[in-house]
C-alpha cells in the first residue's frame, strides 16, 4: 500500500503591481505614484521587515501595497486580500503592522508639525492671506466624525451626536492643505470644545509660543471632504476595527497625505 503523500500548500499568485500599473493607475488605486510608494516603503521598512522567509512571508513593499489599498478603497480585508493575491489573514497583518510604523510618534513628528519659527509663521500668514484675505492667520481648524464598528467597551462614549460611533477627529491645515496639527484619540461623544482645551495646540497658544496676533480660522468643514475624505475612502465608511485601531489608522492617512 502507497504510504500517504503529504497536503502540500498552496499559494495565491501575488500580484507585481508596481510594473502591473503606470503612475496614473497606481495613483487611482492606491492614491500615489510609483516614486511616492516607494517613500512610503522606506519610511516603515525597518519596522514592518518580517524575521524569515518562512511560507512566502511578505516584504516590506508587499505589506504598504496592501495597506495603501485598503486606505484608499476602505473594502472589506478578505476582498483586498484576493485583489493582491494573499489571504485575509495575511492582509489583516500587513494591515496592523504598516499602519502601527505609519502612526507612529516618529512618523508624525516628522511630517505634522504646527509652525513656531517667526518665519514659517510668515509664510503661513501671506498663503493664507493670499487665498482667503485674512491677515495673521496660520491655518483652519476644524472636526470631523469617523465612524467605527460599536466597539466591545465604553460602547455609548463612542456614540455622537449624529446617533452613530465615532472617532471625533480635530485638524488644522493651512492655506495649501498641509496638515499642522492632528488629534485623534477622542470617542465621539467628546465636544470640540474639550479636544481643543486639551490639546497640545491651545497650549502652544497659551503659552506664548506662537507670535502674538496668530490665529486659527474655524468652521472651514468643507476641506475635509475635499481633502482627507475623498482621498481615503476608508473614512468614508464604517472602520470595522477598534477604536485604538481606527484612530492609528487616521494618523496612518495623515501622514501619507503629507507627502
Amino acid at each position: 500500500m502507497a504510504a500517504a503523500q503529504p497536503n502540500r500548500r498552496h499559494f495565491k499568485e501575488r500580484r507585481d503591481c508596481l510594473n502591473e500599473y503606470n503612475d496614473r493607475e497606481l495613483l487611482e488605486r492606491f492614491r500615489l505614484d510609483a516614486a511616492g510608494i516607494w517613500y512610503i516603503e522606506s519610511l516603515v521598512r525597518d519596522d514592518v521587515v518580517s524575521g524569515s522567509n518562512r511560507n512566502r512571508a511578505l516584504t516590506p513593499m508587499q505589506k504598504v501595497l496592501i495597506t495603501l489599498r485598503f486606505l484608499a478603497t476602505g473594502k472589506m480585508q478578505l476582498c483586498n486580500g484576493d485583489d493582491m493575491g494573499v489571504s485575509q489573514p495575511t492582509v489583516s497583518r500587513a494591515i496592523t503592522a504598516t499602519v502601527r510604523s505609519l502612526s507612529s510618534n516618529r512618523l508624525i513628528a516628522q511630517f505634522i508639525r504646527f509652525p513656531l519659527t517667526a518665519r514659517e509663521i510668515r509664510e503661513k500668514h501671506e498663503a493664507f492671506y493670499a487665498a482667503a484675505q485674512f491677515p495673521s492667520n496660520v491655518g483652519a481648524i476644524d472636526g470631523t466624525h469617523v465612524q467605527i464598528t460599536a466597539p466591545t467597551t465604553y460602547e455609548n462614549e463612542f456614540v455622537n451626536r449624529h446617533h452613530y460611533h465615532s472617532i471625533n477627529v480635530q485638524i488644522v491645515v493651512d492655506a495649501k492643505y498641509n496638515i499642522l496639527d492632528i488629534v485623534a484619540k477622542w470617542p465621539g461623544s467628546t465636544h470640540d470644545v474639550r479636544i481643543l482645551a486639551e490639546s497640545v495646540l491651545r497650549q502652544l497658544f497659551e503659552n506664548h509660543h506662537t507670535p502674538i496676533h496668530t490665529h486659527l480660522i474655524g468652521e472651514s468643514g468643507y476641506f475635509w471632504e475635499v481633502f482627507l475624505k475623498r482621498r481615503f475612502h476608508v473614512l468614508h465608511g464604517e472602520i470595522r476595527m477598534s477604536p485604538d485601531k481606527a484612530c492609528q489608522i487616521i494618523l496612518a492617512c495623515a501622514v501619507i497625505s503629507a507627502n
